[in-house]
């Protein structure tokens, strides 16, 4: 009996050795380790200040939204009608879903000129321009970028609807290509969306941010979920983040406010792939229209300077 008693309680003294050890363990690691400890108790706030990373403009318009369903819209007779009275133009017309259209006189873009006196200049040659908003001028290719919109909100990145106007050496507008969406459907119920410093957060845990940045513009739109070749496409909300570097310099990211997922933009990269999706299908036009020939040959010596480009770099 006496034996049993000092066999209980040399069992009860290792318990309690041991638990001492551990918790001298564990302290002694977060001693050897400040800097990790001190790291996870960072808040965003800390972090960001601690990089001199600040932030303009952290204000949204939508904070719920749906995914949306949307296929490529093909034109009515009417519209057909519509684009080929167009003035200053020679539009075609390619299985009711693409234009393709050159200037009879190049219209040249003013020297200096203004995002927004750029996007009037356009939308008074094009049809349906009220259904885009003017991206930018890719300076690689000297194209000029326009997204269609949905829900009042650009779709990023899509090139069924898209709006890209090719100039000259002398920035005169000399073609154009035209794709259109048609109605959105939302999928399900409206979503709450990511709030927007855990986007922050996000884009700090993925090296997105660096040292001296700022973040200059939020914005609501969409990007493709889910491209297939014929049907419809499915859009995820998404916010377009601008980031203005210790040199002004604007980079642009594109994060899934659903998801979490971290969208690529490039433009040189999506105008090129998409001249060379849709090269197969500009040759459909028809042999007696007399530029068919210039155009394609202009298209493919595009594709080539890029790459011929992206190989020096």
């Amino acid at each position: 009996m006496q034996w049993n008693q000092i066999k209980t309680l040399f069992i009860l003294c290792f318990l309690i050795l041991d638990v001492y050890l551990l918790y001298q363990f564990i302290d002694k690691q977060d001693r050897a380790n400040p800097e990790q400890f001190n790291y996870q108790e960072q808040t965003l706030e800390d972090k960001l200040a601690a990089e001199s990373i600040k932030i303009s403009d952290k204000e949204v318009d939508i904070t719920e939204d749906s995914v949306i369903k949307v296929s490529p819209k093909k034109l009515t007779d009417t519209e057909i009608e519509r684009i080929a009275g167009l003035s200053n133009q020679d539009p075609q017309i390619i299985n009711n879903y693409t234009v393709v259209s050159r200037f009879k006189e190049p219209v040249s873009i003013p020297k200096q000129a203004s995002v927004t006196s750029i996007s009037q200049l356009v939308k008074s040659y094009v049809a349906f321009s009220d259904e885009f908003s003017y991206w930018g001028w890719n300076k690689d290719t000297n194209v000029l970028i326009f997204f269609q919109n949905k829900n009042n909100r650009p779709i990023y990145y899509n090139q069924y609807g898209l709006l890209l106007v090719y100039l000259n050496d002398a920035n005169e507008m000399m073609y154009y290509t035209q794709t259109l969406l048609g109605e959105a459907e939302p999928q399900g119920e409206k979503l709450t969306l990511i709030k927007v410093n855990t986007m922050f957060n996000e884009l700090y845990k993925e090296n997105k941010l660096y040292s001296n940045d700022e973040i200059v513009n939020i914005e609501n739109g969409y990007y493709t979920r889910i491209k297939r070749d014929t049907g419809a496409h499915v859009f995820a909300p998404t916010y377009l983040v601008s980031i203005k570097d210790a040199e002004d310099n604007i980079r642009n990211y594109f994060f899934n406010a659903v998801e979490s997922y971290i969208y690529p933009s490039d433009d040189t990269s999506f105008i090129t792939s998409t001249i060379t999706d849709s090269l197969p299908l500009y040759k459909q036009i028809n042999d007696e229209v007399e530029w068919k020939t210039g155009f394609i040959d202009y298209l493919n010596q595009l594709v080539d300077d890029n790459k011929n480009r992206s190989e020096q770099e």
